[in-house]
């Protein structure tokens, strides 16, 4: 038994081992893809691989980036998609700790199954706060004001975002199921990420990632008018750690999917769904 890092030249097979044993939805060169966006300026491998002699027998992919969170540049590692075939899981542990012992990194997992929750926890891996707003939208007469504004076309967001803003959006622009909205008045604004979701039947935007939660407190009232009279989103979620104040008629349920971080000075609220597996896969 042998593990070793995840390289380039590896990636033809890891793809077509996930392909085949983990999710045929995605085809070997989605599940390629979706590791391989240029999202820190050095990655020491693209995961874990564990082989039996020449035998691919397990994978444990990793997403790298490079994030700005409050002005200072973290380092992030995502592991996603534990595969190991069942004739070999007592071996899948080893591709776990090579990925978590690199110092450095703060760690995300946002897609484990039950079994794997456990053992994250059992390594001082914690719960993110699972709160979460459901917002009715609503038509709104701040839509009218002198100067607001909602846009949603990616070229137009573009031209609104500058500095930090821009980066991050230029990161994941390319990504077909994402959307992407702006909204504001002038030059005080925010931008999200979003991904159409249903709730109850009803056309929902599940809100993946906000750039700023006070414009977002200010001006939310413009996207959820825009969400719906643009687009006949007739609700949105967003995960309340992001929020400094509960939007008016908002709901509250709990997020079903465990999400966990590993983090010696980050808290819950500057943990982003930004660069990981949520947005490079269409999960």
């Amino acid at each position: 038994m042998k593990v070793s890092p995840i390289q380039p030249e590896h990636l033809k097979a890891v793809g077509q081992f996930l392909h085949e044993h983990l999710n045929q939805r995605f085809s070997a060169e989605r599940w390629i893809s979706s590791l391989t966006h240029p999202w820190a300026a050095q990655r020491p491998n693209l995961g874990m691989q564990l082989h039996d002699g020449d035998q691919l027998v397990g994978v444990f992919c990793a997403i790298y980036s490079d994030q700005v969170i409050d002005g200072r540049v973290e380092h992030f590692c995502n592991p996603h998609s534990w595969c190991v075939l069942e004739s070999h899981r007592r071996h899948g542990i080893g591709l776990l700790l090579n990925l978590i012992k690199q110092p450095g990194y703060h760690f995300t997992m946002f897609t484990p199954n039950p079994t794997v929750t456990q053992v994250f926890r059992g390594l001082k891996f914690k719960d993110l706060d699972d709160r979460r707003c459901r917002c009715i939208n609503l038509p709104s007469l701040r839509a009218l004001r002198p100067g607001a504004f909602a846009e949603s076309r990616r070229d137009q967001v573009a031209r609104r975002l500058a500095g930090q803003d821009l980066v991050d959006f230029e990161a994941h622009r390319s990504i077909p199921w994402l959307e992407f909205a702006v909204f504001g008045a002038g030059q005080d604004l925010c931008w999200v990420i979003y991904k159409p979701t249903q709730w109850k039947r009803l056309r929902s935007a599940w809100i993946m990632h906000i750039s700023d939660r006070n414009a977002f407190d200010r001006h939310n009232a413009l996207l959820r008018s825009h969400l719906l009279l643009a687009h006949g989103f007739a609700t949105l979620s967003i995960e309340s750690r992001w929020l400094s104040k509960v939007p008016a008629l908002a709901l509250s349920d709990p997020r079903t999917q465990p999400k966990l971080f590993l983090s010696k000075t980050l808290g819950d609220a500057q943990i982003r769904d930004v660069y990981s597996e949520l947005m490079s896969l269409d999960v």
